[in-house]
């Protein structure tokens, strides 16, 4: 969530603290061949700490967000994305194109939410519900849809509720489309905005110059 800029500044910060550490050690103290190393490297991990907890200080700040609403949001981006690995493993066990491309799209869309959410934290809070409910449910009806198909037995009963299960992911998937929808609502909002700011930027130039030729 810090960014690839981030991570590359704080271990090379990290470096820069533990080469200088180990050169005052080795200068100064005669501390033997296996010590050094080791306090070299505790300097390593201590610097990335403390510089980790400054840099998501700093971009708690920025977003608006305290740092137990950012750690918050990064475990449900974590678990997010251990359930959309979830879904990824039922691909194999679908038994119908139609279902596969259901799933496939279901995958699709939660991988773009959760990337727009790591992108900027505080959308989280527009699709909470596909956090904590909408993708549990869609791992937990695959994997029931998954194994109702891997049954042999041409029991009625299992027939109505695979019909039932195809039903739902259906409408889970609509549900989805809905959630990136509001994941991307604020973008959507200001981009109109901007437009329609150029917009009357070109309509007042256009009546300046207008106004100066019937002038002439």
């Amino acid at each position: 969530m810090l960014g690839v800029m981030n991570f590359v500044t704080r271990h090379a910060f990290n470096f820069l603290i533990s080469l200088t550490v180990f050169i005052l050690l080795v200068v100064n103290f005669d501390l033997g061949i296996f010590l050094v190393p080791i306090i070299t490297i505790i300097s390593y991990f201590v610097s990335n700490s403390i510089i980790k907890f400054i840099q998501k200080s700093k971009k708690s700040k920025e977003l608006g967000l305290s740092r137990s609403e950012l750690k918050h949001i990064e475990t449900q981006l974590k678990q997010a994305k251990s359930h959309i690995f979830s879904l990824t493993q039922q691909y194999i066990r679908v038994r119908s194109i139609s279902s596969f491309k259901i799933l496939n799209e279901m995958t699709k869309l939660s991988r773009r939410i959760v990337n727009i959410v790591q992108t900027s934290p505080q959308k989280f809070y527009s699709v909470q519900d596909f956090f904590y409910s909408h993708l549990p449910s869609a791992v937990e009806l695959t994997s029931k849809y998954t194994l109702l198909t891997q049954q042999q037995l041409k029991d009625m009963e299992i027939h109505l509720a695979l019909e039932d299960t195809r039903k739902t992911l259906k409408d889970l998937h609509e549900t989805l489309e809905n959630d990136l929808k509001l994941a991307l609502e604020s973008d959507l909002l200001n981009l109109k905005m901007e437009l329609d700011y150029a917009k009357l930027e070109n309509d007042k130039n256009r009546n300046q110059k207008t106004f100066r030729g019937d002038n002439l």
